[in-house]
């Protein structure tokens, strides 16, 4: 059988079981990251028990990928790469090392590893697609028009919970890395504001003075996220925190989102229109985000910084009026009088979004190893992550001051969802998170995700009986 015959297998049962997952957290009131993320664990670890090559490749994905860019830099062979990658205890008989090159260079090597990379593959896409989507929900006027009471929620939203996350890892893990702690600050600085949205709409609270504080701060947490994200990924390619270095991508962060808030639009509007003399408009409307989407993560990924920054800055820079549409959905009347109707771009690229992100969430939790549950190392960094990931958010609700429900701004702020798997995934892919600080993080993901929803309808509805 062809190689491609298990790829197309191995997205069968991927895709297939993330919209298990999707389907049975949404029939629960839970996020639809949620049951993807849970899938994927389930899956990945009953697979791995099970000693399937694949889902053991998958489980050590970090280490997979290090013992793979040693062999392709260097030209060595599996073994003499190993010496350099793995330490004493991952060399030694029955560790990680001996498991993964039995996998790597066995029978079915070439198809374990083209299996790993599509989904490796897929993942990223997932990736930058979601960012893509996540700037498209926003806009630059949206940015320009948020408050000083949205930017001081932002400001304290980040800084609170990245200062307490770095000195409870400094704490708790005093042996790890400058890197390490700083990324684990980052994590626990994220924030996904969509889950608290969905339920604010549920509730028909979209338009309150907490709906549109939330909303304003997410889109300035979301860019100070992002560049906190391209400095700390700075600071561990250089192995130490350099001034320079730091203030040298901390300029390119800003001159970059300076760059796109000043002429991303207007140069979007003169390009849509340039591409229109040549194509169709269903072609520009659908490919030409695509492809500026893609055009600006390579970018950003090339000076230095992470990818998702440009895909959400293109998200950010295109909008409807680009292609002629003011609404939603623009409505225009033919020659017969019948109603064409004209899906936005963000209609057309959302199901190409489903298709590829879930394939990261599940990826995610394949990755999870549920032994690691059982350590007491694990659960302490699990419950110090929660609390922190918790206090930190709710300080960025007392910044909102007077006039408003500060306790619902504080717990609409709450969620990690995706936003904290992805800055996980990319500490863990550099090699400056382990297992257990990774498992931690998916434990924190799992419970902020949880509670918020259940806390801020809760709150909401106290909040109005009051009123009553």
């Amino acid at each position: 059988m062809e190689p491609f015959s298990f790829i197309l297998l191995e997205l069968a049962v991927i895709i297939g079981m993330a919209s298990i997952g999707r389907g049975l957290a949404l029939r629960f009131n839970q996020a639809s990251v949620l049951g993807e993320l849970l899938i994927g664990v389930l899956l990945g670890n009953i697979a791995y028990w099970l000693g399937n090559p694949l889902a053991t490749v998958i489980m050590h994905l970090d280490d997979a990928q290090r013992l793979l860019e040693e062999v392709w830099r260097t030209g060595s062979s599996i073994n003499d790469a190993a010496m350099h990658v793995f330490n004493a205890n991952e060399l030694a008989e029955g560790g990680i090392s001996q498991e993964l090159i039995s996998f790597i260079v066995g029978p079915h090597a070439m198809d374990t590893l083209l299996m790993t990379m599509t989904l490796w593959l897929f993942s990223n896409l997932g990736v930058i697609m979601l960012l893509f989507m996540i700037g498209l929900e926003n806009s630059v006027t949206d940015m320009i028009k948020v408050g000083k009471r949205s930017l001081f929620v932002s400001i304290i939203g980040v800084v609170a919970p990245f200062s307490l996350g770095y000195i409870a890892s400094s704490w708790f893990l005093p042996e790890v890395s400058t890197p390490t702690h700083l990324f684990i600050g980052a994590t626990l600085s994220a924030t996904s504001v969509g889950i608290t949205a969905r339920v604010l709409k549920d509730l028909d609270r979209f338009k309150s003075k907490e709906a549109r504080v939330i909303l304003g701060a997410a889109v300035i947490d979301d860019i100070l996220g992002l560049i906190i994200l391209a400095i700390v990924i700075g600071i561990v390619s250089t192995g130490s925190v350099q001034i320079a270095d730091v203030s040298q991508i901390l300029l390119l962060s800003i001159g970059f989102i300076a760059l796109v808030l000043l002429f991303g639009e207007k140069t979007v509007g003169w390009l849509v229109s340039k591409f229109y003399q040549v194509f169709s408009k269903f072609q520009v409307k659908l490919l030409f985000p695509l492809a500026l989407a893609f055009l600006m993560a390579a970018f950003t990924s090339f000076i230095g910084l992470a990818s998702i920054v440009g895909a959400f800055a293109a998200g950010l820079i295109v909008n409807d009026e680009h292609f002629g549409d003011s609404k939603k959905r623009s409505q225009h009347c033919d020659e017969n009088g019948n109603f064409d109707y004209s899906p936005t771009t963000q209609e057309l690229i959302n199901p190409i979004e489903s298709l590829f992100a879930p394939v990261f969430f599940v990826l995610m939790g394949m990755q999870v190893n549920l032994k690691t549950f059982l350590e007491t190392q694990t659960i302490w960094l699990a419950v110090m992550f929660t609390v922190v990931a918790i206090i930190g958010k709710l300080l960025s609700g007392l910044a909102a001051g007077k006039g408003v429900n500060r306790f619902v701004i504080g717990i609409g702020m709450i969620p990690r969802g995706e936003v904290g798997l992805i800055f996980a995934s990319i500490g863990k892919g550099l090699g400056v998170i382990g297992d257990d600080v990774f498992s931690a993080v998916v434990i924190m993901v799992i419970i902020t995700t949880l509670i918020s929803p259940i806390v801020l309808k809760w709150s909401i509805d106290r909040t109005m009986v009051k009123k009553v």
